[in-house]
């Protein structure tokens, strides 16, 4: 990978690069799955500076990149429906915890 953006990069470099943010993509997944948030915005900081790389340089515009294309946008896709998922429960949890201190504090009042 060249680190100049006014160089042109070869289809060779540009697949190194689709296939790694696919990778980090998978692996920032895999940790908001497992609740390890640190990690997941880790490996999301990484994976924004990747993606703008790739975007400047029109990578997934080229022809013969239209797997890559795809397969980015359905990680995409999972990754945002991961994120929410994870709201809709520790939303969940929150009100159930807030409940529970409403209890408490009920009892503590008496």
């Amino acid at each position: 990978m060249q680190n100049n953006t006014t160089e042109v990069l070869t289809d060779e470099d540009a697949r190194q690069m689709t296939a790694y943010l696919e990778d980090l993509m998978s692996r920032q997944i895999q940790k908001l799955q497992q609740y390890d948030l640190d990690a997941a915005m880790r490996i999301a900081e990484e994976s924004q500076s990747l993606s703008e790389k790739i975007t400047q340089a029109s990578i997934l515009s080229r022809p013969g990149f239209e797997e890559q294309r795809d397969r980015i946008q359905g990680l995409y896709k999972e990754l945002c429906l991961t994120i929410a998922s994870q709201r809709h429960e520790v939303s969940d949890k929150l009100g159930q915890i807030r409940t529970g201190l409403r209890t408490l504090g009920t009892y503590a009042g008496k």
